[in-house]
């Protein structure tokens, strides 16, 4: 089965919310992101210029709320969840400098206090991977698994074997070529002091 679902500005809301329930539903996430920090381990500066930078139809007045709703995600999820992100996204100043270090700060808390959450980042400088293609996200429930893969204007969710297949060897692959947690948490903590040191000393 194969769903699409449109997402523009005045159903963006209710975009987030079916991915937040998807996301409460299940069992087990894997979530492959190489932009930017995924929604659901974004802090909320963080979260506010990735929306509004990436959905211009959405009303400045609403970015604050649909901001909040994201940031809410990870205490949502009931399933063991992995994240593989690329180093690239640790660099890229969404929303700012200091949202960015926020941001780097607010990962290094969230792995700590989620114990069920393994966080993991793909080293730049790395061979070809299946991850180019985009991001995307695989879940598991009742034995059953589904593959979301989000664009601009909206998001497919399919439970097709072959697509299921295909994006969970994507993963596998991913998984051998990302560093180990401990060394990620390491590149995410000597990111944000580098940014710290840049910020104090910035006219």
């Amino acid at each position: 089965m194969t769903a699409t679902f449109n997402s523009p500005a005045e159903t963006l809301g209710e975009h987030i919310e079916r991915l937040a329930a998807i996301e409460a539903k299940a069992e087990a996430v894997q979530i492959w992101q190489p932009l930017v920090v995924p929604g659901a381990l974004q802090a909320f500066a963080y979260a506010c210029a990735a929306i509004h930078g990436a959905s211009l139809a959405v009303p400045l007045e609403d970015v604050p709320a649909r901001a909040e709703t994201r940031t809410r995600r990870i205490d949502q999820l009931g399933a063991a969840a992995e994240f593989i992100i690329d180093e690239s996204a640790l660099y890229r100043p969404v929303g700012g400098t200091a949202a960015l270090v926020d941001q780097l700060e607010h990962l290094l808390a969230v792995e700590a206090l989620q114990p069920r959450l393994t966080l993991r980042i793909l080293p730049q400088g790395i061979e070809a991977h299946p991850g180019l293609a985009g991001p995307f996200s695989v879940y598991r429930s009742g034995g059953q698994r589904a593959v979301l893969v989000e664009a601009l204007t909206g998001a497919t969710v399919s439970t097709r074997p072959d697509d299921v297949a295909a994006y969970s060897a994507a993963w596998d692959r991913l998984q051998g070529l990302a560093l180990t947690e401990q060394e990620s948490l390491d590149l995410i903590e000597a990111t944000r002091e580098t940014l710290c040191r840049r910020l104090r000393t910035s006219p």
